[in-house]
């Protein structure tokens, strides 16, 4: 038996993949069709200022961080299938109520149903993930769940783009009920799970330890904090595409402002195209090793991002654009896959949504406070800022070296543990190898 996990991941049958798979493509394409219309739908639907509008959604996405805590401690009472289905319905009831905004008063309500089920998904998801596969295989899975969302989002962006080419109110009205049909149907598919033996997944699994003392828990577990601590400079890099680029380019470089739309859509083809390839590739090196190497990785990208403020010559700024984008995106195909199943696998079953609710905070602060400090310092030093992002990545990824040995070690080589499933417990009795289970 895999630590983490029910035994062979296979034993499990792939029916529950697949449908799985099937749910996050539908919530990508659902997911996709609002992004480009976030701000532009109340704007134009409602006749609300974009100061207003933006307010609105700001107050809601903390609202949203305050709580996420909580769905940690209900993935563990309830199982993660019960979360995810509950989060994507109630996204989808707040895409449903976003036609009938029409004042300030009422677009908070519906953005904070849209932000409370947006911040379940994280921990949520990964806590489901770990009851459909183990080991290696969550680490595919992971990779293969990341292919889809970034071709769905392409697909549901393709999709709002083309309604918006009506330039009329009902074509925003579609691009929002779509998006909740998309997410109402991945809620439906997730529902229809059927996960035997899945660890979490029972009525009360954690729930007897409380809430309070299940984070007690989690809080004393000192290589965990570390790993989401380390994690908080990378998490950075996922917002630097769409916060800094678009500024930089446009106001810095002085390219055409087409061009950060399609240096995304070249970041979002790539991870669809080569992260499964990729991750099958690094499935027998140490995950630790792996995440700091896609840090290492963004590091070098946002060097070259620096760079190219030196140059004059439009054609090698914009194929310079173009490959540093690649570049970056290759930090994206190492780091994400790796440290996700790291931080699943590092976590005890029975606590499992609390301890991935405590890592995914980090990636919901950077994420929260990433447009307030890119822009501070784009004001400062367009360059600096580059540099700056690229140091602390580094140490980020420095500290999660530093980190590997106190980690589980069928989280951090989980290759090695199937093929020798008496290793770990040999490793624990002899003290090298350090935590392998805590709980």
């Amino acid at each position: 038996m895999t630590p983490g996990g029910q035994g062979n991941p296979s034993a499990k049958g792939s029916f529950p993949k697949y449908r799985y798979l099937a749910a996050m493509s539908a919530e990508a394409v659902g997911g996709g069709m609002y992004v480009p219309i976030s701000l532009l739908y109340f704007h134009r639907i409602s006749q609300l200022p974009l100061g207003q509008v933006g307010t609105g959604l700001t107050v809601a996405a903390l609202i949203g961080l305050a709580v996420s805590p909580l769905f940690g401690a209900l993935v563990d009472r309830w199982g993660a299938r019960t979360v995810v289905t509950v989060g994507f319905t109630t996204r989808a009831a707040g895409f449903v109520c976003y036609p009938f905004v029409h004042h300030w008063w009422q677009l908070l309500p519906a953005a904070t149903l849209v932000a409370l089920g947006d911040r379940s998904f994280q921990a949520s998801i990964q806590a489901l993930i770990s009851e459909i596969a183990t080991g290696v295989e969550r680490q595919r899975m992971i990779a293969t769940q990341s292919s889809l969302r970034n071709a769905g989002f392409g697909v549901g962006g393709l999709l709002a783009s083309l309604a918006m080419m009506a330039s009329a109110d009902w074509a925003y009205h579609a691009v929002v009920l779509g998006s909740a049909t998309g997410l109402a149907l991945a809620a439906a598919l997730i529902a229809s799970l059927r996960l035997p033996g899945a660890p979490g997944g029972t009525a009360g699994a954690g729930g007897g330890t409380g809430e309070a003392a299940g984070y007690l828990v989690v809080l004393r577990d000192r290589p965990y904090l570390g790993l989401t601590l380390a994690t908080v400079p990378l998490a950075f890099c996922y917002s630097s595409l769409s916060v800094i680029l678009p500024v930089y380019t446009t106001q810095v470089l002085h390219v055409s402002a087409a061009l950060p739309g399609l240096l995304f859509t070249v970041n979002t083809v790539l991870v669809a195209l080569a992260q499964v390839p990729v991750t099958t590739w690094m499935t027998r090196r140490p995950r630790t090793r792996v995440a700091a190497m896609g840090g290492v990785v963004f590091a070098a990208s946002f060097a070259g991002f620096a760079l190219l403020s030196v140059s004059d010559a439009s054609v090698l700024l914009v194929s310079g654009l173009f490959l540093t984008t690649v570049l970056y995106t290759g930090g994206e195909l190492l780091h994400s896959p790796s440290s996700g199943a790291l931080a699943t696998d590092a976590a005890p079953d029975s606590l499992r949504g609390r301890y991935l609710a405590v890592y995914y905070m980090s990636w919901s602060v950077a994420k929260a406070a990433a447009p307030a400090l890119f822009t501070s310092l784009l004001a400062v030093s367009p360059t600096l800022t580059w540099l700056l992002l690229a140091g602390t990545v580094l140490l980020g990824s420095l500290a999660l070296v530093r980190l590997e040995p106190r980690l589980p070690a069928h989280a951090v080589r989980p290759m090695e543990q199937e093929s020798n499933p008496g290793s770990t417990a040999l490793a624990d009795e002899s003290g090298t190898t350090g935590r392998t289970r805590r709980n």
